[in-house]
């Protein structure tokens, strides 16, 4: 059978994404990727330099289309962020993969591995909350244009606000296995956004 060098990257990158969001990047061994994507190290030698080289397509390639899935593609059909931002937070059990509702957030568990440890990891991480911060924010400032929230509100404070309240709420029910840190960041959201409608 012919090789096909993209499915053999995709499959070191999905088996890779699982071992760091299941046991972090510094506890992901390659040969623990090889085993699961069932290929040889000359596999993983030829399409990587080395483990960080991996790591840092892991962010790039799995875990930044996912956070554009989960948080950035609903946004497409917002009509009235003020009203519609918490419904997110409350359909999000329906739309995360099973893998998120026992390991957390990919990001944000990265974030806190290796934000401090490598500079490669950092600017990565940061460049993929930078993407979601800056999303939320033009968001908010239609809503502001179509006269839906208040012009006297920083539209990107509020956006950050919203992303650490999402990211937050994550790490606490990841900790918990509680569904009462959704609901209550969920309502909370919703009274603080209700206070700056125009």
């Amino acid at each position: 059978m012919p090789r096909n060098p993209e499915k053999t990257r995709n499959s070191l990158l999905q088996s890779a994404f699982e071992e760091i969001h299941e046991h972090g990047f510094q506890g992901m061994r390659v040969d623990k990727v090889l085993s699961k994507a069932e290929l040889q190290k000359g596999a993983f030698y030829h399409h990587f330099s080395s483990k960080l080289d991996l790591g840092y397509a892991v962010i790039e390639e799995k875990v930044t289309p996912l956070m554009a899935e989960i948080w950035l593609n609903p946004l497409k059909d917002m009509k009235n962020p003020l009203e519609d931002l918490p419904k997110i937070i409350g359909s999000l059990s329906e739309r995360i993969p099973a893998i998120m509702k026992e390991h957390g957030c990919p990001l944000n568990n990265l974030a806190q591995e290796m934000a401090s440890q490598d500079e490669g990891f950092q600017k990565r991480i940061a460049a993929v909350f930078t993407q979601w911060i800056s999303a939320y924010t033009e968001l908010l400032k239609k809503a502001q244009k179509n006269k839906q929230m208040r012009t006297d509100v920083d539209a990107e404070d509020v956006a950050r606000f919203v992303v650490g309240l999402i990211e937050g709420t994550i790490s606490v029910f990841k900790a918990e296995q509680s569904a009462k840190q959704w609901k209550a960041s969920q309502s909370q959201l919703r009274f603080y956004l209700q206070s700056l409608k125009a």
